[in-house]
């Protein structure tokens, strides 16, 4: 850690100052963007819920590490999905009843000539019947290459 102590960090900022200044501004401009867009999405979710307090939530998987894999809903019933984010969690909310979501699954993984290897499975149409209140699992097994729906304790 010795190099450290002869890196002249004032000089490296008053050579590049402007670039520090603009650097600073496209990430505070960044959180306060996401921050309006969450307080956005959280107003138009309570809304939701208060017309149509019998919604069920489906959680989707999503998976990361060293490998990473994430369930995508493109639509629900044709329409955009209405998506939320709770601890961590992303999912969508949906009326109860059979519903036809368009999902797909994206998963990566490092590659040995290239850096990172991407497979998609899907879009597919798949037939989900949501009960009153519940919450549920929306996943997919990459063994057996088809996406999973099963109940959600939480």
């Amino acid at each position: 850690m010795d190099f450290l102590k002869n890196i002249d960090f004032q000089a490296i900022f008053e050579q590049n100052k402007t670039i520090f200044i603009v650097m600073a501004l496209v990430i505070a401009g960044t959180f306060v963007f996401n921050g309006f867009r969450m307080k956005k999405l959280a107003a138009s979710n309570r809304d939701f819920l208060r017309d149509h307090p019998n919604a069920a939530k489906v959680y989707l998987a999503v998976k990361a590490f060293i490998t990473s894999g994430a369930v995508t809903v493109i639509s629900v019933d044709g329409a955009a999905p209405r998506l939320f984010m709770e601890a961590g969690k992303s999912g969508l909310y949906a009326l109860p009843g059979s519903r036809t979501v368009e999902v797909q699954y994206t998963y990566n993984r490092p590659g040995v000539i290239h850096r990172n290897v991407t497979t998609t499975y899907g879009p597919v149409k798949k037939e989900l019947r949501l009960e009153s209140g519940k919450s549920y699992l929306l996943g997919f097994d990459r063994d057996a290459e088809h996406f999973t729906f099963e109940e959600y304790a939480g």
